[in-house]
C-alpha cells in the first residue's frame, strides 16, 4: 500500500513517524515491506526533514527515523513530484483548515490523487471534506478524528501530548476498490500502535460536531486567557463564558439532526471533562497565535455561526470569539 500524509504539523507528523517507524524502523534498504508512506510537504519544509522524530513532553525522542536513504519513506513537495509515478492509494490530509484549498489544488495538478485514491480529511472544524471533494472533483474523500495531540518542534519533529483512538468514517458508499484501501489502511495504522474505529456517516456527523464544540470553547478561550486547557477551568468568568460557547453549538447541532457524544453530560459538563483530562495541554490555537500564524477560527467559530445564521439561531458568543482570536491574528508583536 502506497499511502501519503499530507502535511506535517502535530497531527500529521504522529501518523507519519509512527507509520514509517513500524514499517522500517531505520528506513533501511533491506526491509522487504510493500508499503511505503510518502510525507508530502510545503518546499521549503524539504530541507528540516532529514530524520523526523517523537518526543516525550522533556524532549526526549521516543522514535526516530532518518529520511535521508528512503526505501519505505520519502518527503516530497507537491511541485517535486517526479518520484511519484502512480497516484497514492490512501492520502491523508492532516494540514491546517486555512492551507485545504490549496493544497487540494495541489494534490489534483501533480497527480497524487486518482480515481481510485481514497482521501481523508484528519483536521479540525467544518468544511474540509466539502472543499476536498469540490476540488478534486471526487467523491472519495472520508472525514476522520482523532484524539492524539501534540505539538510540533519543526517539520516532522513533534512532542506528544497524549494518546487517543482515531475515528474514520466508514467508505460503503463507495467502490470495493475504495472500501478495500480503507480497511487496509486501518491495519496499517492499528499495526503502528494508532488505535482505529470505523463509524457510518451519520455517526461520524456525531463525533465531528462534538469535537467541535469542545474545539469552541478551548480553542479560542484558552488562546485569550493565554494558558493552558485547564486555564478555562478557572474562576466563574471562564465558566460562564464556556457555557454560553456549547450551549449555541449544541443547539445548532440539534437544528442539524446531530446527536451528540456527550457521555450523558451537559455539553458544559463534558467540555470541562475535556479541559481537565487535558490540562496541560497548550491548543493548536494559541501555538498559532504564540508564532504569529493564521489560526483555524473560521473552521471552527466561524463555521458556528455561520449554522447558526442558517438555523437564524443567534451565536453571540462564538461571533466574540471569532472577533477576538482576529484581534490577536492581527498583532504583529
Amino acid at each position: 500500500m502506497r499511502v501519503g500524509v499530507v502535511g506535517l504539523g502535530a497531527v500529521g507528523s504522529l501518523f507519519f513517524n509512527r507509520l514509517i517507524h513500524r514499517i522500517n524502523p531505520k528506513n533501511e534498504a533491506a526491509c522487504k515491506s510493500v508499503n511505503r508512506v510518502f510525507a508530502i510537504v510545503k518546499p521549503q519544509h524539504l530541507e528540516h526533514l532529514g530524520t523526523v522524530a517523537i518526543y516525550d513532553r522533556q524532549h526526549v525522542p521516543l522514535l526516530e527515523v532518518p529520511m535521508n536513504s528512503p526505501p519505505n519513506a520519502l518527503a516530497l513537495s507537491t511541485g517535486t513530484d517526479k518520484h511519484i509515478d502512480n497516484p497514492l492509494d490512501v492520502v491523508l490530509v492532516a494540514v491546517k483548515s486555512n492551507d485545504t484549498l490549496e493544497v487540494a489544488q495541489q494534490l489534483a495538478a501533480y497527480n497524487i490523487v486518482g480515481k481510485k485514491s481514497l482521501v481523508i480529511s484528519i483536521q479540525n472544524g467544518l468544511g474540509n471534506v466539502q472543499v476536498l471533494q469540490e476540488s478534486l472533483a471526487t467523491e472519495n474523500v472520508l472525514h476522520a478524528v482523532t484524539y492524539m495531540g501534540g505539538y510540533n518542534v519543526s517539520p516532522g519533529h513533534v512532542v506528544l501530548g497524549g494518546e487517543g483512538s482515531t475515528i474514520l468514517q466508514g467508505a460503503d458508499h463507495l467502490s470495493d476498490s475504495h472500501q478495500l484501501h480503507l480497511t487496509r489502511f486501518c491495519a496499517l495504522l492499528d499495526d503502528a500502535g494508532l488505535s482505529t474505529e470505523v463509524v457510518n456517516s451519520q455517526d461520524i456527523q456525531s463525533v465531528i460536531w462534538t469535537k467541535l464544540l469542545v474545539n469552541a470553547a478551548i480553542n479560542p478561550l484558552a488562546s485569550i486567557l493565554n494558558g493552558p486547557n485547564a486555564s478555562i477551568t478557572r474562576g466563574e468568568a471562564n465558566h460562564k463564558v464556556t457555557k454560553a460557547i456549547v450551549n449555541e453549538v449544541a443547539a445548532i447541532a440539534q437544528a442539524e439532526g446531530i446527536a451528540l457524544k456527550l457521555n450523558g453530560k451537559s455539553p458544559f459538563e463534558y467540555t470541562m471533562d475535556v479541559a481537565h483530562a487535558t490540562s496541560a495541554n497548550i491548543c493548536s490555537m494559541l501555538h498559532d497565535i504564540r508564532r504569529h500564524k493564521a489560526t483555524e477560527i473560521s473552521a471552527i467559530n466561524e463555521m458556528v455561526v455561520y449554522y447558526g445564521q442558517r438555523h437564524r439561531i443567534p451565536t453571540p458568543n462564538n461571533e466574540l470569539m471569532v472577533n477576538l482570536i482576529r484581534g490577536l491574528e492581527s498583532r504583529k508583536h
